[in-house]
Parts: structure tokens; sequence; C-alpha cells
């Protein structure tokens, strides 16, 4: 018997991709309020928006390599069996 209509897919699937997703909507609102407060904002607001934007910038690049390492950890567990 014969199954050419059979896909398997071995592709890891991205664990944390939506979670990158929400984190870089997040990072993009509030660069875009940082935009729009123009000259008339606060120093304080500024700072904690511009800090705000930095740390989701580094939770974004480390669940980057967080799911570079889930994803070479499967090709491993796949070349094993």
């Amino acid at each position: 018997m014969k199954y050419d209509n059979v896909i398997i897919d071995i592709q890891p699937r991205p664990v944390l991709q939506e979670l990158i997703e929400d984190l870089t909507n997040k990072m993009l609102a509030q660069k875009k309020v940082l935009a729009d407060c123009g000259e008339y904002a606060s120093s304080i607001l500024v700072r904690g928006l511009q800090a705000d934007i930095q740390l989701l910038n580094d939770v974004i690049e480390r669940c980057y390599a967080q799911q570079e390492l889930i994803n070479m950890r499967n090709e491993q567990l796949i070349g094993l069996n």
C-alpha cells in the first residue's frame, strides 16, 4: 500500500512565537507613544518609555535565542530517532 498523500512535517514548531509577537507589538506601541509625546512630554515619561522599549527589546532578543536553542534540541532529538 502506497501513502502518497501523507505529509510528515518534522520541522520544529516555534514555541515562543506568540510571545515574541506580543512583545514586539507592545514595543511598537511604546515606540509610537514615545514618538507621539512630542516636546511637551516630561523627561521622566520619556526616560521611562525609553527604558521600557530597551527592556522589551532585550527580552525579545532573549526569546529568539531561547527559541533557537529549542530548535537545536529538537533537531538533535529527531536525529537520534
